[in-house]
């Protein structure tokens, strides 16, 4: 073996071969100081949990991601196990790199000429660079590599499939070639462990060697044993079917005579069938009832629908992809969910900059096809497959197409899902790379000069992501806000409570808390999305001991149902109902505070009478209120026992994820601020406001309490200052707050001190309509003429178009005007 490595690069052009290593490093060091040191939100918290526990994730599982996982928990490269899982992303991520400068350098070394002369040898170079580094700093890739993610691992064998495929060229015909077939129909069928994705690599990599090779075109046993493992894609058991078939019927003929096409038909099945042999992981482990068993595919039925993605038991993907979910306007365009285009315009540069990429991928493909029709007409296919074909087969909903399968508006998706389309950004930064070295080819052709100048300005282009991506998203070395969200969700329990959760990111990091790190496994976690499927309600009562009266058989009956006023009842309320029965006070049971208001219900009806804030969960209490906290608890949670890492930390990048859960903080700290108003506690009021803002200093909810409660007492040099501190937040909340405490002002009897004030805000926005009207009422009712018209006409000098203030304005200049007669500013 070592032998091999050795001739393999001595075989290599040294510049070469140091230059992949110099992007590899590049890559690997960034991605090591943007890291996240814990856990992130989405699906990583469930991967880590999965890897360290052997538990099985959801559908499809990626099987072989959590026992590489699980083997890189055991290496002690860093103290926490999330970093450990992290640092896989890291290393494949950089591979990918590495691999990506090797497959644009090969492409280019096959477009023709002296490859060993001086142009083409630095064209090919500088765009190996270049391409591999404008892949690895895109914005959706590099986000991917600094976490718990399957897409580093799956892109790095997606782009090793590619280079083999473009080595399996310089070998076809040989043994040699054949040989890198059957490692590719392993590797393919491997990846699947992964990610389904990164099979898409396989139809393009089975298009090239049929039109590459004539042999291979004219053998029907090469034909058959492609379109077997193409049927992993669509369905299990037809799949496992022929693959076991074919393998038998390889098995006799070889036995009788030993035939070489044979062989190679033999070979690519075996070793398919020996790389989707980890997907027999996912039973073997659910057979165990592990602590994370999604599905519990421990049987055959089970197991095929895991397989197939029928987590809810929706159709299949394949079923799925001919139905549109939403318009293509939306899935094609720029929506801010699913639009692909809004994603690709920002993947290599700002957005302003568009064309810049598009040119260049654009000249890589034509140069490409222009020198090597074949590769070139394979990477078009490739992109196509990954951009084009992903958005048909992901089909994903904009929130405005009813499913006529399940009778439902489908959901606007509940993020960004620019991960989807990572391929298609791999593979359009390979693209980019073939275009570099298209132009400083062009380029050195009218002039050496401008050949060099051509190379100088590509070779530090790749700053264009890395100054744009670095703090904008992909720095997470800083981050520990997921990693305190669940630890803060979980410690706002009693002893043995029993938690109702939203959805993934209060569900995930919670697992992961509890498996890997230990703290609170005594609190059950239930997540409401899943209350929906038996599987896990039978989790729930058999292995969690939560409270449920329902049978085994009445929990496998559970259908949702519509009542007599069309609403219709989800099987996550029956299950809530039933366990707040059975639990007979027993556990402690709470709401987090993700759980939106129409899940807060018992028998159709909401129970906020019934709940008291603990923290960031509600708990459910026998007694009745309106607006319940436990101030006790509150307070020592708040102060003694949650963390708040990096809220007020401005290097720490907040995603519109983050920011969304980070005002769940806001509202306890609020919550308890305005009970102790209430209660004539006003100093610790405020001093639970201001720890309110000195964590989130950007919230201008404890500014607006602040300010009115300062009001309310009569310190209004003090509601005044924060005044000025108001200015920093959004415009029509600073008006708001201005608003509110005029209208304290004026409420009191401090009338001139609100006039002031709204003349202060109207001068600063003479076109805010609350103001002007504030002023309107408050001159008409004092009868003060002269302020009225000059108040009207300051207004109608930044409004011409208000007629309504024209008429006023009118009306009162008139020398028969009586304040007592009704007028149009009484009407507005």
């Amino acid at each position: 073996m070592i032998d091999k490595i050795e001739k393999w690069y001595l075989s290599q052009d040294r510049v070469s071969l140091w230059l992949s290593v110099l992007v590899f490093f590049v890559s690997f060091v960034v991605y090591m100081r943007t890291m996240a040191p814990t856990v992130s939100f989405w699906d990583c918290g469930e991967f880590i949990a999965c890897s360290y526990i052997l538990g099985v994730p959801h559908p499809p599982g990626t099987p072989l991601f959590v026992l590489i996982g699980r083997i890189f928990t055991l290496i002690p490269l860093f103290g926490e196990i999330a970093a450990r899982i992290n640092f896989i992303s890291v290393l494949t991520s950089s591979l990918t790199v590495w691999l990506s400068y090797l497959v644009i350098v090969k492409l280019v070394g096959r477009w023709g000429g002296d490859s060993s002369s001086f142009w083409p040898r630095v064209s090919r170079y500088v765009g190996g660079v270049v391409g591999s580094l404008f892949l690895g700093f895109g914005k959706t890739f590099w986000g991917n590599a600094v976490e718990a993610e399957v897409y580093g691992l799956g892109l790095m064998l997606m782009m090793l499939i590619l280079y083999l495929g473009l080595l399996w060229m310089e070998k076809k015909g040989t043994g040699k070639g054949d040989r890198i077939l059957v490692l590719i129909a392993y590797l393919g069928l491997l990846s699947i462990g992964i990610h389904m994705t990164v099979f898409l690599i396989m139809p393009v990599i089975f298009l090239l060697v049929i039109w590459e090779d004539r042999s291979k075109l004219k053998d029907f046993r090469f034909w058959i044993a492609g379109l077997i493992l193409s049927l992993v894609m669509v369905t299990l058991e037809p799949f496992l079917i022929l693959l076991l078939g074919w393998l038998l019927v390889g098995f006799v003929v070889l036995w009788v005579r030993l035939e070489p096409r044979w062989v190679l038909s033999f070979s690519l099945i075996l070793v398919a069938l020996v790389g989707y042999s980890v997907q027999g992981y996912i039973p073997v482990r659910s057979s165990l009832d592990p602590a994370i068993d999604e599905n519990n595919p421990d049987n055959w039925e089970r197991f095929k629908y895991f397989l197939e993605r029928k987590q809810y038991g929706q159709q299949s993907m394949v079923e799925r992809m001919f139905t549109r979910r939403g318009s293509w306007e939306s899935q094609f365009g720029a929506h801010p969910r699913m639009g692909f285009w809004g994603f690709f315009r920002e993947q290599y540069m700002d957005k302003s900059f568009w064309l810049v990429p598009i040119l260049l991928g654009g000249y890589g493909l034509y140069s490409q096809l222009r020198y090597r029709r074949r590769e070139g007409g394979i990477l078009l296919f490739l992109v196509l497959l990954s951009t084009v074909g992903l958005v048909l087969y992901m089909n994903f909903a904009d929130g405005t197409r009813y499913d006529s399968f399940n009778r439902e508006l489908i959901r606007l998706e509940v993020r960004d899902r620019d991960y989807f389309f990572t391929p298609g950004f791999v593979f359009f930064a390979v693209l980019m790379g073939l275009g570099v070295s298209g132009v400083i080819r062009l380029m050195s052709k009218f002039h050496k000069w401008l050949g060099y100048g051509a190379a100088a300005v590509f070779l530090i282009s790749p700053i264009l992501p890395v100054s744009e991506h670095f703090n904008s998203a992909n720095n997470r070395s800083n981050k520990y806000i997921p990693q305190d969200y669940a630890y803060n969700l979980l410690n706002s329990c009693d002893k043995d409570g029993i938690m109702f959760t939203n959805g993934d990111n209060d569900t995930f990091p919670l697992w992961f808390a509890q498996e890997v790190e230990g703290i609170r496994k005594d609190v059950r976690i239930v997540n409401l999305s899943l209350l929906n499927t038996d599987w896990y309600i039978l989790q729930l009562k058999h292995q969690m001991n939560v409270p449920i009266s329902f049978s085994d058989d009445e929990i496998r009956r559970l259908r949702p149902y519509r009542t007599a006023d069309g609403k219709v009842t989800r099987v996550q309320d029956l299950m809530i109902d039933n366990i707040l029965e059975a639990n007979k006070w027993k556990y402690p049971i709470y709401f987090a505070a993700t759980v939106a208001q129409e899940n807060k219900i018992y028998k159709g009806q909401p129970i906020d009478d019934h709940l008291r804030m603990e923290g960031m969960a509600y708990k459910v209490v026998p007694e009745e209120g309106v607006f319940m906290v436990d101030i006790e608890k509150m307070t020592d949670r708040l102060f003694n026992v949650f963390r708040f890492r990096g809220l007020n930390d401005p290097k720490v990048f907040k995603s519109e994820n983050d920011i969304r859960l980070i005002a769940n903080y806001g509202t306890a700290f609020l919550t308890l601020a305005d009970t102790l108003r209430r209660a004539g506690r006003h100093d610790e009021a405020i001093q639970i406001a201001e720890k309110n803002l000195e964590l989130i200093p950007n919230d201008w909810k404890p500014l607006a309490f602040l300010t009115q409660l300062y009001a309310e007492r009569g310190e209004t040099d003090k509601a005044e200052e924060l005044l000025k501190q108001a200015q920093s937040v959004d415009d029509e909340r600073y008006y708001q707050i201005y608003m509110g405490i005029a209208a304290i002002y004026n409420r009191d009897g401090q009338t001139e001190k609100a006039v002031s004030l709204i003349e202060r805000l109207l001068s600063q926005n003479p076109y805010y309509q609350p103001a002007f009207r504030f002023l309107l009422t408050h001159y008409y009712q004092a009868k003060d003429k002269e302020n009225l018209i000059q108040l009207l006409k300051m207004w109608i000098s930044q409004n011409p178009g208000d007629n309504y203030a024209i008429q006023a304005l009118n009306q009162i200049s008139s020398p028969d005007f009586n304040f007592a007669e009704p007028s149009s500013t009484q009407k507005r």
